[in-house]
């Protein structure tokens, strides 16, 4: 079939690798950072990103990660509960655990770090990589999966730079943790704050508050801006170790972003080089289901360049990808816009519900 040159080893890079390689591509898997590592906390893991995932053969690995059906209770400030979804079967993961599982079976052989693209040229025959370092490379395909400030997107459709959501910021982490958690419920509390405090499988703890429409202190480290809006999902008045929680974080190990999305593309590929994951469409945390989108992708493309040549299996790709993701960002857009909080629930369970039952791929499974 050829060779691939896939640029980034995040998730969704990976996850592509496998679903390359099963199309008959040998790979070659190029990460800029000096070493593999996966920023974020944890993910949720949807019954249809773990059947792609065993499909691509992480089968009894993924034990850990089993879904479970399960109901979300939703509580507001006051430990008052308010809404209670029943779920497709899903379970949370540390994000370092997924992305090991994944590098693993893409084998160190396929998998370079340290090789930053900074350029590439299209022809007839394939295309051709540059590198920070000097080096350059030949490859039938270029995939770009380098994130949310892809350089490929940024050489394929020049001025779609990442822009930050006005005052959207998620404080996050992942520790030890021996306080009684209960069960995982997501909170929407006051002044538009959001979090959750969850125990993962492998019995670490992890601690998510997400700020809309908020500036942040120049005065405060993270996990001071954290601890400050813990009072929004918590009026001490019901068991829940939030503040415990986050006091037992080292400071250094609170992750801050300020969240960024990528505008709608119109296009998501050229001749030779196709975007996958964030770099084709990070959007905001509202539908929380980035990485398992991307993992989509990666199946997605595969299946295209199972059955055709490289121009027409990217045509094929980027036209199912644009028309999915315009209904996501349909979903995405109704959540942001949710007046009250039982709303927003309610627009996230149509979403849920749409994307699990929705068609996503011109191969059958």
């Amino acid at each position: 079939m050829g060779r691939v040159i896939i640029a980034g080893a995040g998730i969704v890079g990976l996850s592509t690798a496998l679903s390359l390689r099963r199309a008959g591509f040998a790979v070659a898997v190029r990460e800029r950072a000096p070493r593999i590592r996966e920023t974020g906390a944890v993910l949720g893991v949807w019954p249809h990103t773990i059947r792609e995932l065993e499909r691509l053969g992480l089968g009894a690995r993924l034990a850990e990660i089993k879904a479970e059906r399960s109901f979300v209770r939703y509580r507001d400030f006051s430990g008052a509960e308010f809404a209670k979804t029943e779920m497709p079967p899903a379970r949370t993961v540390h994000r370092r655990r997924l992305s090991a599982l994944l590098a693993s079976a893409v084998g160190a052989d396929d998998l370079r770090t340290g090789k930053e693209l900074v350029d590439y040229a299209e022809d007839r025959d394939g295309v051709t990589v540059y590198y920070a370092d000097g080096d350059h490379e030949r490859a039938d395909l270029l995939v770009g999966a380098d994130g949310l400030n892809s350089r490929v997107r940024a050489i394929l459709a020049p001025g779609t730079e990442s822009r930050h959501q006005g005052g959207h910021h998620v404080w996050r982490a992942v520790l030890p943790f021996d306080g009684e958690i209960g069960d995982a419920c997501p909170v929407l509390g006051r002044d538009r704050t959001r979090g959750t405090l969850m125990r993962l499988a492998d019995g670490s703890c992890c601690w998510v508050i997400a700020q809309f429409g908020a500036t942040t202190s120049s005065t405060m480290n993270s996990k001071e801006e954290a601890l400050a809006r813990v009072p929004n999902l918590h009026d001490g008045t019901w068991p829940f170790a939030l503040r415990e929680a986050v006091l037992a974080t080292p400071e250094d190990s609170v992750l801050h972003s300020r969240v960024a999305v990528v505008p709608a593309l119109s296009r998501w590929a050229g001749e030779r080089v196709v975007l996958a994951g964030d770099a084709a469409h990070a959007m905001s945390p509202h539908i929380g289901s980035g990485a398992s989108l991307g993992i989509e992708d990666a199946r997605v493309l595969g299946d295209c360049l199972s059955r055709a040549d490289i121009a027409p299996a990217l045509a094929a790709y980027q036209d199912n990808r644009l028309d999915r993701y315009r209904q996501v960002r349909r979903h995405a857009d109704a959540m942001a816009a949710a007046p009250t909080p039982l709303s927003y629930v309610e627009r996230f369970a149509e979403y849920l519900s749409w994307l699990h039952t929705s068609r996503t791929s011109p191969v059958e499974r």
